[in-house]
C-alpha cells in the first residue's frame, strides 16, 4: 500500500480537509479580487485604482507577518483557521455595505492580512498534524490549486461583475469563506500540547537565523521573491497589444509552475539541498534564456521554464516543516511570507523600471544574474556547513532520512 503520492495523501482526513478548505476559499478569494479590481477602477475612474488594489496588501502583509506573528501560535489551530475564514468573509462584504473607493482599498488590505495569517496557521497545522510523507503532496496541491484558482476566479469574478454587479461576486466570495470555515472547524489534529510562551516580535526571524539550514534556504527563498512575478510584470511589454500570443506570455509562468509543483509533490528528492540548489540554478538559467529570446513565442516558452523554476520553493517548505520548531511554526511561516511579499514588491517595481529604461531583456538578465549569484552562495554554504551536507546523505542504516 503506497504511503506517498496524491492518492495516499488525500486518504488522510487532515490533508483532505486542509486542501478542500483552501481550494474553496482560494477560488472565492480570486472571484472577489476580480470584482474588486473592476470596482476600484470604476469608483476611481482610472486604471491606477486597480493597481492600488494589487499593491495595497504589501504593508498589511508585513505587519501581520512581523507584528501579529507572535500571536499566531497561541490559539487552537482549527479554531484559529475557522476564525480567519469568518474574518475574511466579513471583510469582503465591506464594499457591499459602504460606498466609496477607500473601502475597496481597505478591503484589499484586510484580505491580504487574512491571507498571510491563514497561510501561517495552516503551515503550523501541517507541521503538527500531517505526516511527513504527505506534506509534499499537500504543498503541491495547495500551490497548483492557487495558480488554477487565479484563472477560474478572475474569469468568474469579472463575468459576475459585468453581468450582475459587484455585490453578487463579493457575496459569493463571502460564502466561500464561510464554507471553508465549516470544513476547518472539524479539522482532525492531534491534541495540542501546552503552547509555548508568546515569542517577541522578530522571534520567527531569530528562529530562522539560529538554524544554518533554515537560514540559507530562507534567504534564497526571499531572493526568489524578487523575480517571482517578473514574467507577469513584463508580459504586457514583451508582446504587442495585437499579438495573439500576448495572453500566452502572461499565462506561461503559472502553467510551468503548476506542472513543476505536481512533479515536486511526488518526488522525495526535492527535500535534498543538492536538488533544491540545482532547481534554483535552473531558474537562473531560465531567466537568462528569456533574456536572449527574440520573439514573444520564445519568451513564452522561457516563461514556462521560469515558472517551473520558481517551484523549487516546495523543497524549502518541506525542510522548514521538518526542522523548524512546531510550536512556533505559525510565526516562522508568517515571517517568511512577509519577507516574500516585500521582496516581490521591490523586485517587481525595480525590474519593471529597468525594463522601461533598457528593455525587457535587461530585466530578465538582471533577474537571472541575481538568482545565479544567490545559487552560487547556496552551493558554497552547502559545501562548508555539515548540517546542510547531512541532509544530502543517507543515514547509516541505509534509510533516506529525507
Amino acid at each position: 500500500m503506497p504511503t506517498s503520492g496524491y492518492r495516499a495523501a488525500l486518504g488522510s482526513r487532515t490533508v483532505r480537509r486542509l486542501w478542500v478548505a483552501a481550494a474553496t476559499s482560494t477560488v472565492g478569494d480570486y472571484v472577489g479580487l476580480g470584482a474588486l479590481l473592476f470596482l476600484a477602477a470604476d469608483r476611481t475612474g482610472a486604471t491606477i485604482g486597480a493597481a492600488i488594489v494589487l499593491a495595497v496588501g504589501v504593508i498589511p502583509s508585513l505587519l501581520t507577518g512581523i507584528v501579529a506573528g507572535p500571536w499566531l501560535d497561541r490559539f487552537d489551530r482549527p479554531k484559529a483557521l475557522a476564525t480567519l475564514q469568518v474574518t475574511g468573509g466579513a471583510v469582503i462584504c465591506l464594499p457591499v455595505l459602504f460606498d466609496g473607493v477607500l473601502v475597496v482599498f481597505a478591503t484589499a488590505a484586510g484580505l491580504a492580512a487574512v491571507r498571510v495569517a491563514t497561510v501561517a496557521v495552516r503551515s503550523a497545522a501541517m507541521a503538527e498534524g500531517v505526516d511527513d510523507e504527505h506534506r509534499g503532496a499537500l504543498i503541491a496541491l495547495l500551490g497548483s490549486t492557487d495558480q488554477g484558482a487565479q484563472v477560474i476566479g478572475y474569469l468568474t469574478g469579472g463575468a459576475l461583475y459585468v453581468l450582475l454587479g459587484a455585490d453578487v461576486a463579493l457575496l459569493l466570495d463571502a460564502a466561500s469563506f464561510l464554507l471553508a470555515a465549516v470544513v476547518l472547524l472539524r479539522l482532525p489534529l492531534p491534541r495540542a500540547q501546552e503552547r509555548e510562551p508568546r515569542q517577541p516580535i522578530g522571534g520567527g526571524l531569530a528562529d530562522i537565523r539560529r538554524d544554518p539550514v533554515l537560514r540559507m534556504l530562507g534567504g534564497l527563498v526571499v531572493v526568489t521573491g524578487l523575480v517571482s512575478s517578473l514574467p507577469e510584470a513584463l508580459a504586457p511589454t514583451v508582446a504587442a497589444p495585437d499579438d495573439p500570443l500576448r495572453p500566452v506570455v502572461l499565462a506561461a509562468a503559472p502553467a510551468g509552475q503548476v506542472v513543476a509543483m505536481i512533479w515536486a509533490g511526488r518526488s522525495p528528492r526535492v527535500r535534498r539541498p543538492r536538488v533544491q540548489l540545482t532547481h534554483l540554478t535552473l531558474l537562473g538559467l531560465a531567466l537568462i534564456l528569456a533574456a536572449v529570446a527574440r520573439t514573444s513565442g520564445g519568451v513564452a516558452a522561457a516563461n514556462v521554464l521560469v515558472g517551473a523554476g520558481t517551484a523549487w520553493i516546495v523543497g524549502p517548505q518541506l525542510t522548514f516543516l521538518r526542522l523548524a520548531p512546531k510550536g512556533r511554526m505559525g510565526q516562522i511561516t508568517a515571517t517568511m511570507v512577509a519577507g516574500l511579499a516585500l521582496a516581490e514588491g521591490i523586485g517587481s517595481l525595480a525590474l519593471a523600471g529597468l525594463a522601461d529604461l533598457f528593455g525587457t531583456a535587461a530585466a530578465y538578465a538582471s533577474g537571472g544574474v541575481i538568482i545565479l549569484i544567490a545559487a552560487s552562495i547556496g552551493w558554497r554554504l552547502r559545501s562548508r556547513r555539515p548540517e546542510i551536507l547531512a541532509l544530502d546523505r543517507p543515514s547509516p542504516n541505509g534509510i533516506d532520512p529525507n
